[in-house]
């Protein structure tokens, strides 16, 4: 199919990251991409509205449909297919080729459409939102173990991240296992994991203690190495970091393999920009709450084009939001600031986006693409990891 004007540009951007894709495979990508943007929804009937020209609705409706099909479910039926684990490593090698950093904080979190499906997606989290870069489609109502796709998923990512590069890898309890743990440290990255309250953990030179008990008040935290867990095979010499600030009902019960020295009690706070990040594909950006498709297979491809998207426009939002921070004009800013505005330093005192990044980048992107004038040079800049609140009050344990 022939492309409409505002797709030719976009078209190169995605092609030179994602180079393993036939061109089939590139053209349909690419019309999904401008459409969800044009349209501010990456529903089908939106895509093919905002693309349409010259009454062929029906005609790219039905390609955009059956781009997401399997060869054999074609109406022409084929041997082509779209795997889209493929994809992964392109699109983490895609994030670190705009990345102006030297660490990398991902998340792994479900998320549910309805009683219909769950996506466990691990994503890059970025100014206050989250970027997906891998993810598995499952039906809501299939049993089994999350750990077996989600090791998998890591090993796939894993090619794209430079040796050198710093990766910690955040989950909320209920993703945590001795599995993923490990995947993650033969990787070279490093777990920050989130614990129920009631693991225990022994401190180097003291004795076993359910970890709550680490802390006894609001506004302090606990960092110290030692060993979790009391099952034989269960244990794990690790750091464990027990934060409790004054806004929250219970403390953080965190375990890593950093030094108690080289963590921040704060970053797991970082987790919660993935939840941001959910809202971006479905209500406030890609509407993917209100797609009525069900199959897993058409569902993981229909995310590569939400993380495509959402990749995109984090890049444009990033270079309007550093030149409004600067005050000039985005068009005017062709690089990125070697420092990040004032604003962006300190997470507990800065105040709340009145526009998100993604907001900023979808109404820009849209503004040039229909102009047919895309920025040449974009970025990713990530903020600084949060430093604790002041008034925390950290006890470092120091085994006698």
């Amino acid at each position: 199919m022939r492309l409409p004007r505002e797709c030719y540009q976009l078209k190169k951007t995605i092609e030179t990251h994602l180079p393993h894709l036939s061109q089939p495979q590139l053209a349909g990508l690419v019309l999904w991409v401008c459409g969800a943007i044009l349209a501010g929804s990456a529903c089908q009937n939106a895509v093919a509205s905002a693309l349409s020209v010259k009454g062929n609705w029906n005609n790219l409706r039905q390609y955009l449909r059956e781009w997401l099909y399997d060869g054999s479910d074609r109406a022409s039926p084929c041997q082509t297919q779209l795997d889209v684990t493929l994809c992964f490593a392109p699109l983490l090698r895609w994030v670190l080729a705009w990345w102006h950093a030297d660490r990398l904080a991902l998340a792994i979190d479900p998320t549910l459409k309805g009683d219909q499906s769950t996506a466990i997606v691990i994503s890059v989290l970025y100014r206050s939102c989250a970027i997906p870069v891998a993810w598995r489609i499952h039906r809501a109502t299939q049993k089994g173990s999350w750990s077996d796709p989600t090791v998998e998923l890591l090993k796939q990512l894993a090619p794209a991240v430079p040796e050198e590069m710093t990766v910690i890898v955040l989950c909320d309890r209920g993703i945590s296992s001795p599995k993923l743990w490990n995947q993650i440290r033969a990787q070279g990255w490093h777990p920050g994991m989130r614990y129920r309250k009631n693991i225990t953990f022994c401190a180097d030179g003291g004795r076993r203690l359910p970890a709550q008990r680490f802390v006894c008040r609001p506004d302090t935290a606990w960092i110290g190495r030692g060993t979790a867990f009391s099952a034989t095979k269960a244990k794990r010499r690790c750091t464990l970091l027990v934060v409790w600030y004054v806004e929250q009902e219970q403390p953080w019960i965190i375990l890593t393999d950093l030094a108690p020295d080289k963590v921040g009690p704060s970053w797991y706070a970082l987790r919660f920009w993935i939840e941001l990040g959910f809202k971006a594909v479905k209500s406030l950006g890609w509407k993917w709450n209100k797609t009525r498709r069900t199959d897993p297979t058409r569902i993981s491809r229909h995310w590569l084009v939400l993380s495509v998207a959402t990749l995109l426009t984090l890049a444009y939002g990033t270079r309007v939001e550093d030149a409004n921070d600067l005050g000039i004009a985005p068009g005017n800013l062709r690089t990125p600031p070697k420092v990040l505005a004032p604003n962006h330093r300190n997470p507990w005192s800065r105040p709340a986006r009145t526009v998100s990044v993604l907001r900023h980048g979808i109404d820009w992107l849209r503004r040039l693409m229909l102009k047919g004038r895309l920025w040449s040079r974009v970025w990713l800049l990530p903020e600084p990891w949060p430093e604790p609140k002041t008034g925390l009050e950290i006890t470092q344990h120091a085994p006698p």
